[in-house]
Parts: structure tokens; sequence; C-alpha cells
């Protein structure tokens, strides 16, 4: 068993945010994600209209639309110096030109003059940009920051009399033993893991937290109560993308923004990578989660295709690539009672939680649990500032952890 001072379970900008600011304070931790992929609901779909550079660390991602979170606000500040300090840039979405409105058994769609006023900032390149910049810094070989991919927790453990957390689980390897069905390919195996640490970060939603990481035999039923009542935020919406080689919309007049009372699509926008590169067009899906997956993937797109080119016209069928991410289908981010549940901002009550936290070593560092901006990238930063704040405060004094009875 390997033994660290903090464990984070959770791969999205919380976990990695978490990890990167422990690095800085030369505080030793572990990350697990189970996916083979970092960025959690940070999730992408590479530009297939923009040419790359070579790159050491160039991957699939450098440029890219987003499937998940798309917008900064102007008062999140907390991003937007992150931002700075990675290195990366901001652009306004892209907002000049007229709206277009969808009305139910309309022969065409209303124009609006004038799009939304709502300043809004995007990030060049795609927002998964902040997952492969802050990934970068922790991949070097004298960071004390590890991170293992792959690595799905079963079971977390806390031992009453160290106040040593075991984190439990599996993650896939590959062999080199032939498969009888496929010769040429290697065989998945699950291998089994287990780490121990002082500290445990859960960088996860809190839903998902006690569906999965066995809450009930570490927390108090006032925590547990707590962290059914809070809905992953925009766990059951659904997203389309359409790439284009040319912003047609644009020579129109048109702002790419449109809203529909018809569907598939409720609401609509220009989702270019970048100020003048990376072109495309997404919208929200508004078919609940129980219609959508008795559609196919293909359906899905077509329905949306034919719905822009009510908008925008036939050279809306004039795609590079068109893309569906249903997030209500994702286990590692969505539960089954926030698809059956209408969306609601998620609202994390710490009261009366926060003895039986620090006497765990225990830090909730995903964006619903934050006390500002939760559910937003914003809120990430908020509650992963919150916990490394915490972390290093108990390590440098050495504070001593106290009882908590309900355990």
């Amino acid at each position: 068993m390997e033994h660290t001072n903090v464990i984070i379970i959770g791969g999205g900008l919380a976990g990695l945010h978490t990890a990167n600011r422990l690095k800085a304070l030369n505080i030793p931790c572990i990350l697990l994600e189970a996916k083979d992929h970092l960025g959690g609901r940070i999730d992408s779909v590479s530009a297939s209209n923009i040419e790359q550079e070579p790159s050491e660390f160039a991957s699939q991602f450098d440029h890219s639309h987003d499937m998940g979170p798309t917008w900064i606000f102007p008062h999140q500040y907390k991003i937007q110096a992150l931002v700075k300090e990675l290195g990366l840039k901001l652009f306004e979405q892209y907002a000049a030109g007229d709206v277009l409105f969808q009305a139910p058994n309309a022969a065409q769609p209303r124009q609006i003059a004038g799009a939304g006023a709502m300043q809004l900032f995007r990030l060049s390149g795609g927002m998964y940009q902040l997952v492969n910049s802050i990934s970068k810094e922790l991949d070097n070989p004298e960071s004390q920051c590890q991170i293992k991919l792959d690595h799905c927790v079963s079971n977390i453990r806390r031992d009453k009399t160290t106040g040593t957390w075991t984190i439990y689980g599996h993650h896939q390897t590959q062999n080199s033993v032939e498969s009888q069905s496929s010769p040429y390919k290697y065989q998945a195996e699950l291998s089994r893991f287990n780490y121990s640490a002082q500290h445990l970060v859960l960088a996860l939603p809190p839903r998902v937290i006690e569906r999965d990481l066995a809450s009930r035999t570490w927390g108090s039923p006032l925590l547990n109560q707590r962290l059914t009542e809070v809905q992953t935020w925009m766990a059951a919406q659904a997203k389309f993308v359409a790439t284009y080689p040319y912003p047609f919309w644009r020579d129109k007049g048109l702002s790419g923004q449109a809203f529909s009372q018809v569907g598939p699509m409720i609401e609509m926008h220009d989702a270019s990578a970048g100020e003048n590169s990376s072109y495309g067009l997404f919208g929200f899906i508004g078919i609940p989660p129980g219609q959508r997956n008795q559609l196919s993937a293909n359906l899905l797109k077509q329905a949306c295709l034919d719905q822009l080119a009510f908008f925008y016209g036939e050279d809306a069928y004039n795609v590079t690539d068109c893309y569906v991410k249903d997030w209500a289908i994702d286990p590692f981010c969505t539960t089954e009672q926030d698809i059956n549940e209408p969306s609601k901002h998620p609202e994390f009550n710490h009261h009366g939680l926060e003895d039986e936290l620090t006497a765990l070593g225990l830090y909730l560092a995903g964006s619903e649990f934050a006390e500002q901006d939760a559910g937003y990238l914003e809120g990430a930063l908020h509650s992963a500032d919150k916990a490394v704040s915490a972390i290093h405060d108990g390590i440098i004094h050495d504070k001593p952890r106290t009882k908590v009875d309900s355990l």
C-alpha cells in the first residue's frame, strides 16, 4: 500500500487545481481519476478546421469545442486570474447580429434585432485548455503530485484510531496476452489498488459521493442527508455542436443566438473556439433524458441539423462534424436522482458540518460545495482553494483531530 499526505478523488478542474496548489506548497498528493482522461465535466471535441502546431504536449484537444462548460462571467475573478496565470487567453462570446426565434407551427423563424447584451467570455481554443495546461504543470519528474488515470475508486475507509484514510478500487491495465476474438489487440485487465493518506479531498458531486463511496460508513447522518439533497449542476443536460469551415450565419447579420419552443434544441449560440477560427454552433437539447435515450445518436444529430437549417438555411448542412454529449448517461457525473428531478441550482448547506469534516481530515472540493458560484468553474476553484488552505493549515500547525461521536 502506497502512503501519501493527500489523496484527491476526481480529476476535474477542482481536483486538478487542488493538486496544482498542493504541488506549489510542496505537499505530496495522489490524484485518482476513474476515466481514461482528465477534465470531469470539462469535455471537448477536437476542432477539425484548424491547423495545429506540432508540440511535445500536443493532444486532440489543443483546439476544441466545448461539450461541457462554455462561458466565464465578468464577475468570476478566480477563473480569469487562473487563465492569465496559465498563459491562456479569453475572448468575448460572439453576439454581433440578430437573434432568431422559433414558435410552434411557424413556417419561418422570427428575427429580432440585436443579440443579448450580457457580456460573456470564452477560452481561446476551448475550455479544455485549462485541463491541458494544469496537467502539464503537474506532469514533470520533480512533481510530488501523481496523476493516476483509469483508477476507479469503489470504497473508502477511515481508521478511527490513526485517522488514516484507505482508498480501494481497480484500474485497467493492458497485458500482452492475445485475445481469441481479437488476436491483434491487447486484453484489458482489472487490477486492484489501495492507497492511504491522512487527508482526503473529494472533488466530486455530492450525490456521486453518497452513491459510490460508502459515505454512510464514515460520515454522519447529517452529512449524508446534505449530500443527497444537492443536485449535480447541469447533470441531465445534453448538448449538440456542429462545426463549420466558415461562419455563414455572421454574413447574414445573425449572432448565432436562437431560441425555440419546438426543439429539439431550445437555445443555441455561436460555438466558435476562437474569435476568428474553429467555427461552430451549439445548442442545449430540451428533450428530457427519458425520451432522449429512445433516440439513436444519428437520429438526434439529424434532428438538430434540420433545426439549424430551419434557422440558417441549407448552409447548416455543410458541417465538418457534429456531436452530441448527453451528460445524463455519464455515471461519474450524474445520478438517477438528478435525472428524475427538475433542474435546480446547487446550494450545499455547510452549517453544522465543519467540526466533523475537520476531525475526519475530509475536504469537499467539488464545484457544488462552493459557497459562491456553485456549479460553475469559478465554484470549483473556490472549493479547491478552501480545501488546500485547510490542508496546509492542518499540516503546518499539526492540529490534533477530535473524535466524531457519530462515527
